[in-house]
C-alpha cells in the first residue's frame, strides 16, 4: 500500500491547520503552504482562542493571499476539546473533498508536499498516511526523540503496508471530507489528543488506506527542547492509546512487553553469571537484527540519526516508557498546546 503516485489528475485540496498561540511560527508556515506547487488548493488556519496576537497577524496575512482563509474561535463549546473543535470548524468550512492536515509547528520539506499526498488518493482511498520527522538538534533528548519517531513510524507504516492500519500522525495526514463529516470525532470529542490516530484507528481499513513516504511529502516538526515538555507530550500520546481497538492495544502492548522483557532477561542473565559467551551471542543477534531494521528504515525515510547508539537508545526508551505509561494510565486530563 505504498503509493506510487500514478494518479495524474490533480484533485483540489484543503489544507487545515489548528493553531493556538503560534504567532511566532505562523508566518513561515503560511508562506510555505501558499507557495506549494499545486494547481488547486486552499489553506485554512483555525485560530483557537489565541492570546499572543495571532488574530491580528492572521487577519493581515489573509489579505496577502487569495488561497488563505482564516477562522477565529473565541469560545469553546461545552464538551469539546479545543483542538478537535478547531479542526471540526476548519474541515466543515473546507471547499474541497481532500483534507490535508498538519500542525502550526511543522514545515513541508518541499513545494511538492500537496502534490505527493494528493496523488496518492485512488478511487477507493479515504486515508493517506504521511511521515513527519522531527528536526535534528544537538543533545541526548533529541536523539531519543529521533529514535522514538523512527520506531513509531516503522510500526504504523509497516502495519499499514500489511493492510492493518491503526494510526497516523496529524502532522502529515490526509483523508476525505465526506468520511470525516460522516463520523467526526464522535465519542472522543472531549479528549485531548487522538484527533489523528483515534480517527484513523476507528475508520481506516485495509481497502481504503495508502501511505506516502516520498521525501518530497515529508513534513518536519520542531522537537521538544526539554524533558518536561517531552514527558507531557508522551503522556498525551500514550493516554490516547487506551482508546485504540483492543486488537491494536494487544499488538502494541506485546511489542513493548517483548522489548522490555528482552532487556530484563539480559540483565538477569548477567547478574546470575550465566555463560557470558551465550549472553554475547544473544545480545549480538538482537543488536544486529535491530540495527538492520532501523538503518534500512531510517535511510528509506531519509532520517539522519546516530545509528551506532541504537541499542543504548532502545534501553533508555524501555526504561522511560513504563513511567510515561503509568502516568498516562492514571491521568484524568491533559492539555493541548
Amino acid at each position: 500500500m505504498i503509493s506510487d503516485n500514478k494518479n495524474t489528475t490533480p484533485s483540489p485540496v484543503s489544507i487545515v491547520v489548528a493553531a493556538r498561540n503560534e504567532a511566532r511560527l505562523l508566518p513561515v508556515l503560511i508562506t510555505k503552504l501558499v507557495s506549494q506547487d499545486y494547481s488547486s488548493f486552499e489553506v485554512i488556519i483555525v485560530n483557537d482562542r489565541s492570546s499572543d496576537g495571532s488574530e491580528a497577524l492572521l487577519n493581515s496575512l489573509e489579505q496577502l493571499s487569495q488561497r488563505l482563509k482564516v477562522i477565529h474561535v473565541h469560545d469553546l463549546p461545552e464538551g469539546w476539546n479545543g483542538k478537535k473543535n478547531a479542526l471540526q470548524l476548519g474541515i466543515e468550512a473546507a471547499q474541497h473533498e481532500i483534507i490535508l492536515l498538519t500542525d502550526a509547528d511543522c514545515i513541508p520539506n518541499s513545494n511538492q508536499w500537496i502534490s505527493r499526498m494528493a496523488s496518492s488518493f485512488r478511487e477507493n482511498t479515504d486515508f493517506v498516511l504521511g511521515f513527519s520527522p522531527y528536526e535534528k538538534k544537538n543533545g541526548f533528548l533529541n536523539q531519543m526523540i529521533q529514535f522514538e519517531t523512527l520506531l513509531t513510524a516503522i510500526q504504523y507504516l509497516s502495519f499499514a503496508i500489511k493492510r492493518q492500519p491503526y494510526m497516523g500522525v496529524g502532522r502529515n495526514l490526509a483523508y476525505r471530507k465526506s468520511v470525516f463529516l460522516k463520523h467526526s470525532f464522535q465519542g472522543y470529542e472531549s479528549k485531548t489528543g487522538g484527533d489523528d490516530d483515534l480517527f484513523v484507528n476507528a475508520h481506516a481499513t485495509a481497502a481504503n488506506t495508502e501511505i506516502c513516504i516520498h521525501p518530497d511529502a515529508h513534513v518536519s516538526s520542531i522537537p521538544k527542547s526539554n524533558w518536561r515538555d517531552y514527558f507531557r507530550q508522551k503522556v498525551r500520546h500514550l493516554s490516547v492509546g487506551k482508546n485504540y481497538r483492543k486488537k491494536d492495544q494487544t499488538r502494541l502492548g506485546l511489542f513493548a512487553l517483548s522489548s522490555l522483557t528482552g532487556w530484563i532477561m539480559l540483565f538477569w542473565a548477567i547478574l546470575a553469571s550465566f555463560n557470558i559467551g551465550l549472553i554475547l551471542v544473544i545480545v549480538g543477534i538482537k543488536s544486529l537484527s535491530f540495527y538492520v531494521i532501523f538503518t534500512r528504515s531510517g535511510r528509506k525515510l531519509k532520517m539522519n540519526m546516530a545509528y551506532w547508539a541504537l541499542p543504548f537508545l532502545d534501553l533508555c526508551l524501555n526504561l522511560y516508557y513504563p513511567m510515561v505509561g503509568l502516568v498516562a494510565l492514571i491521568a484524568k486530563k491533559v492539555k493541548w498546546s
